[in-house]
């Protein structure tokens, strides 16, 4: 979309696309018929074999991105769920949005682990996590259950609620020295609250041949067996029994986690990035997510931003913050010569900010403290003015002409444009052929000031009649820039690699050859480098004939 200010200003107002920005920690949702979204990337837990969060359909309770390459397990589908029956309930979770409600029997989830080394006949240490919100039936329940019955003796494991306490059943897992096996009972003396989310977890310690149960991240009970006796830890062989999740289950459940290693904390399974401090340094911190948009480019040089508009939605004590960079030249995003400047108010752009024709934003997004909510990111449009080049001068002609002396005037319509009144100026181009310029003349030499920009003005000279002389000593001060002359020429002009480019350019007037001139006008944001679109293109050539001398024949 385009405004115009006036002959030589226009507002473009651009609307990104958030898919095109690059994400870091960062997630996008997107669904038909409704805008994109961004906002903070979820936790992941580590190492993990299975994980729960039932923010999908009910055929599919793992989270989107369970695809277990980080598990450090050998195959990617050790663990799959076979079947799952549950009531999705959004006013209640743990983790994320939402969370698993089992009503008894009617609903459970059937997971298939036999294809896990966890579950096999020499098992790493590992865990079983359940954060549960039980009802008022869930008094009496079974969480979990993985038992079989081999020629009428009872194996595997289950994890039950025995008046609002939480018992493991560990059934024949413990192998002694003789070959017969052990069973163990871990029961837990502290009830489990209703109304309020309680995590239970089962610690498998292979090392230690032990059971240990946790709730809410602490060992409440536990089982250690004889070491004199007991060689280890072992499930049957070739045991495909299914682990059922809910087997008769009343209340919730959210985050089921099957990972290695000793089980996690409460905090570890916020669902964002929460704070962490060190007592140590004495040092908070917290992780947050990037999201970084293309290098947006406009069509002129030295644009300004003049306003921006950010939809976010910002829950209670979560930061969002936007930052801007810009240059003239061209960057890369890997560069960081071009510094990031926050900007607090999309209505008040800080004034030293430069001036672009590249350009980039990023947007960072925090959750709050706890790591219960995140900022999401929902849309981004932003205003540029650019000062695009000036006209073409009108009216140029031949004013005078002295063959004799070769000395040629030329006057012009002085152009409107403010920028090249205030700082700017005019070139005249010359050539031996009507699209062929050979050389151009930038400066004129004042007695008093030294080289200035050819601006036209004389004393006696109007709106619609600019006046500039040339001669050969002008030629040789366009050719030929001293080093005390070009401290006192504009930016434009003073460039040493650009005067330099015109000494190579530069050539005298002959007699016998027509001469053909050009006007252009450029503004003051004219750079060889950074603004070299800030200049008119020229005008249509007129011709000038310098007669051959008779002498000379």
């Amino acid at each position: 979309m385009t405004f115009h200010l006036d002959a030589k200003e226009i507002v473009h107002l651009t609307q990104t696309q958030l898919s095109d920005w690059k994400r870091i920690d960062a997630i996008i949702e997107t669904k038909p018929g409704k805008k994109e979204i961004i906002r903070a990337g979820e936790n992941t837990p580590k190492n993990k074999e299975l994980f729960l969060d039932f923010e999908g359909e009910v055929s599919s309770p793992e989270r989107k991105e369970e695809v277990f390459s980080n598990s450090g397990f050998k195959s990617p589908k050790s663990v799959s769920i076979l079947s799952s029956s549950y009531i999705i309930d959004e006013k209640h979770s743990f983790f994320g949005k939402r969370s698993a409600y089992f009503s008894g029997k009617r609903n459970q989830i059937h997971v298939s682990v036999s294809g896990s080394p966890l579950f096999g006949t020499n098992p790493e240490s590992f865990s079983i996590t359940v954060p549960i919100l039980i009802s008022e039936q869930g008094a009496s329940s079974v969480v979990l259950d993985r038992t079989v019955f081999i020629k009428g003796k009872k194996y595997g494991f289950s994890l039950e609620i025995e008046e609002n306490k939480p018992v493991f059943y560990a059934n024949n897992l413990f192998q002694t020295s003789n070959g017969s096996t052990g069973s163990a009972e871990v029961r837990s003396n502290i009830s489990i609250p209703r109304k309020e989310w309680h995590v239970i977890s089962i610690y498998f310690d292979v090392n230690e041949m032990k059971f240990g149960l946790y709730q809410n991240g602490y060992e409440t009970a536990s089982f250690e067996g004889n070491t004199s006796k007991i060689t280890g830890i072992s499930f049957p062989e070739h045991d495909s029994t299914n682990l059922v999740i809910g087997k008769s289950f009343f209340g919730n459940m959210d985050a089921v986690h099957i990972h290695k290693g000793e089980p996690m904390g409460n905090k570890d399974y916020s669902r964002f990035a929460r704070v962490s401090y060190s007592d140590e340094t004495k040092l908070a911190s917290q992780n947050g997510s990037w999201i970084i948009s293309p290098i947006y480019t406009t069509e002129h040089s030295f644009a300004s931003l003049m306003q921006f508009e950010a939809s976010f939605e910002k829950p209670k004590d979560t930061q969002v913050g936007i930052y801007f960079r810009g240059s003239n030249r061209k960057f890369s995003e890997s560069q960081t010569h071009i510094p990031w400047i926050r900007i607090e108010d999309g209505n008040k752009i800080p004034s030293s900010l430069e001036k672009f024709r590249f350009h980039q934003w990023k947007v960072w997004l925090r959750s709050d403290p706890e790591g219960m909510a995140s900022p999401s990111f929902h849309a981004f449009q932003y205003k540029v003015k650019e000062i695009i080049p000036p006209n073409i001068p009108t009216g140029f002609r031949i004013a005078e002409f002295s063959p004799l002396d070769k000395n040629i005037c030329f006057a012009w319509n002085s152009n409107h444009e403010r920028e090249v009144q205030n700082g700017g100026g005019y070139m005249i181009h010359y050539g031996v052929e009507p699209n062929r310029m050979i050389g151009t003349l930038f400066v004129k030499n004042s007695q008093t000031e030294g080289l200035k920009s050819i601006d036209g003005k004389t004393e006696n000279n109007d709106y619609k009649n600019l006046k500039f002389c040339a001669d050969e000593s002008t030629l040789l001060a366009n050719i030929y820039i001293s080093e005390s002359d070009a401290p006192n020429l504009s930016k434009t002009l003073e460039d040493s690699k650009f005067t330099a480019n015109r000494e190579r350019r530069g050539a005298l007037f002959q007699s016998g050859i027509s001469y053909y001139f050009k006007i252009s006008a450029y503004n003051r944001y004219h750079d060889e480098w950074e603004g070299r679109d800030q200049k008119s293109d020229l005008s249509g050539p007129i011709s000038v004939h310098f007669p051959k001398e008779v002498s000379q024949r």
